[in-house]
């Protein structure tokens, strides 16, 4: 009995020190988080993943559970960008000459997903054009339509038709990116609100350092607006509109990946390849209830 008191001690010491390293916020409670330190994959309790050519007529397979693309290091997440040969990886062997590209798209879309919240990303970002990283929430409703195989490209690995509007009813069900950046634009970060009437709500602002230093990704998302920060410093607000419409009063799930190619970059430039996406935690907070309030 002793050993199975100590042994159930242990655990539960172990199962609260992710949230022991998370700062406390007044006012919020954390209630989800992963701090990356451990070795190996993705926590599979936490994370799951897209597989194959997902959207966009992009040039990256996302794999499952591979390592080469998605891995903890003991105290980050990388997810890695790869130039593959075809008997590497036999997915992109059986497309055209720019179709040699991996990486991973990891999500909480069978996991975890929030109704409001503060939602903290650190990260740093992969380098160089053709690159497109994206930290970004949608509805767990959402089933995405998978394409059949990628089409031929023009030279330099543009799109012969490149695909616009809703992606096949991607973010028909309300889509926050709370970061995507384009290698062809350095130093950029942009933040885009879809599913509503009207143009999108955006902003795009630049970074000092986006490759080399972390950076923090947060959104407050609340009934009636979203708060968008970067660092400490807030860069977008946006407001419920009944006369444009509001998509988010409903659960979202989190995404992280690094797409390559699609409709606004070429092909990466090999020689720079691998490129990361390198996360230091993800935080989780909900608003704490006022007293007398539930």
């Amino acid at each position: 009995m002793r050993k199975l008191l100590m042994a159930a001690f242990i655990l539960s010491a172990l199962a609260s020190s992710a949230y022991a390293q998370a700062p406390k916020l007044p006012g919020w409670k954390l209630v989800w988080s992963d701090e990356f330190n451990y070795t190996g994959p993705p926590k599979p309790a936490k994370w799951g993943y897209e597989e194959g050519y997902v959207r966009h007529n992009e040039l990256q397979y996302y794999t499952v559970n591979r390592l080469e693309n998605a891995r903890v290091d003991g105290h980050n997440l990388l997810i890695e960008l790869r130039k593959e040969t075809p008997r590497s990886f036999l997915p992109t062997s059986i497309n055209d000459e720019f179709h040699r590209y991996t990486s991973a798209s990891v999500n909480t879309r069978n996991t975890a997903s929030w109704t409001y919240g503060r939602f903290e990303i650190m990260a740093k970002m992969p380098r160089g054009k053709g690159t497109w990283p994206a930290i970004w929430f949608l509805s767990p409703i959402r089933t995405p339509a998978i394409p059949g195989p990628p089409q031929p490209r023009q030279p330099g690995g543009r799109e012969a038709q490149p695909a616009r509007g809703q992606y096949s009813g991607e973010s028909s069900q309300g889509e926050i990116d709370l970061m995507e950046t384009w290698g062809s634009h350095p130093n950029r970060t942009a933040v885009h609100i879809h599913g509503t009437k009207g143009p999108n709500p955006s902003r795009t602002v630049p970074v000092d350092d986006m490759y080399g230093k972390f950076h923090l990704y947060a959104v407050e998302w609340y009934p009636d607006h979203m708060d968008f920060f970067l660092d400490k410093d807030k860069i977008l607000t946006y407001a419920k509109d009944p006369s444009t419409g509001w998509s988010f009063d409903g659960p979202m799930y989190l995404i992280m990946n690094i797409a390559c190619g699609g409709p606004d970059e070429p092909a990466p430039d090999d020689t720079r390849l691998p490129q990361f996406m390198t996360v230091d935690y993800v935080r989780v907070y909900q608003k704490v209830p006022a007293a007398g309030k539930r």
